[in-house]
């Protein structure tokens, strides 16, 4: 395919399954097996907004599972170009109209074709934080796989990395207890290629004491924590333990009880909020 062709799910990214042969057989692994490129770019809506677990994941730890990145690298002097040309697809968790705008722009100018799976939270298309100035997306401005926190660092107690929609979230509650200046909050928009210089950089802003931690709504055993945890972990060496933030280990996607929800949402923020 010499072209980015697109896919929305249109009601739940939960329902890619019903897809599922194609993404092992030919979009996950076609350039290995046949050398043939693809750059198809899939647009799954996910995010925990108590809606049941039919609309709530797309199931993010499956396409993870499918990268060819290297968990016991860090990528010590790899650059991210080189990355994108060796890896087999991209996978985005998206927060700013800007970088969804410069995602789909570098998939169509990429010299080379890699299928781009982007997971898009359905709250943010009116969520009031979740916007961009237009000199965001002008000339010398580009994607960002990570954005870091852009408050002053120098009081920092934990920093929390995440992905996705619970940075809003996590934003709100850290203003409602007004610890802006003590929880630092990291956004990782591109989990694949693993963007390890980025995340290096990040790390080092902080000091040896700070507490490092990951934060996801999904269920421990889904979501990106099993991905992240190890390349984290590789540049953060012996010293230190990346910690997790989010719900106990399921069965199901999503919990259809509202109630529920609710209640594991609050843990998720007594966690996070916890110094």
């Amino acid at each position: 395919i010499s072209i980015s062709s697109g896919i929305n799910a249109e009601y739940g990214g939960d329902f890619f399954n019903t897809a599922q042969p194609i993404v092992d057989q030919f979009i996950s692994s076609g350039q290995d097996k046949w050398y043939r490129q693809s750059g198809i770019t899939m647009l799954l809506p996910h995010g925990f907004e108590g809606m049941g677990p039919e609309h709530s994941s797309a199931r993010i730890e499956r396409f993870l599972q499918m990268c060819d990145d290297n968990e016991d690298s860090t990528y010590e002097g790899v650059s991210m170009d080189t990355q994108l040309w060796d890896c087999n697809w991209q996978i985005m968790n998206l927060t700013t109209p800007a970088n969804i705008f410069h995602a789909l722009r570098r998939q169509m100018y990429m010299k080379m074709r890699k299928p781009l799976v982007v997971f898009t939270p359905k709250s943010l298309l009116r969520h009031p934080l979740a916007r961009s100035k237009f000199s965001d997306m002008a000339t010398g401005t580009s994607f960002k796989p990570v954005i870091p926190e852009s408050g002053e660092v120098s009081n920092v107690k934990k920093v929390v990395l995440c992905t996705g929609k619970v940075y809003y979230d996590l934003l709100d509650e850290r203003e409602k207890a007004g610890l802006t200046d003590r929880i630092a909050i990291t956004r990782i928009e591109q989990l694949h290629p693993f963007p390890h210089q980025l995340i290096k950089e990040e790390l080092s802003r902080y000091g040896a004491d700070t507490e490092i931690c990951w934060a996801q709504e999904e269920h421990k055993n889904a979501g990106a924590w099993t991905f992240v945890k190890p390349r984290v972990q590789n540049h953060l060496g012996d010293s230190k333990k990346i910690t997790y933030i989010g719900r106990s280990p399921a069965a199901s996607a999503a919990t259809g009880n509202k109630k529920l929800h609710k209640s594991e949402y609050a843990g998720i923020v007594q966690d996070f909020l916890q110094l």
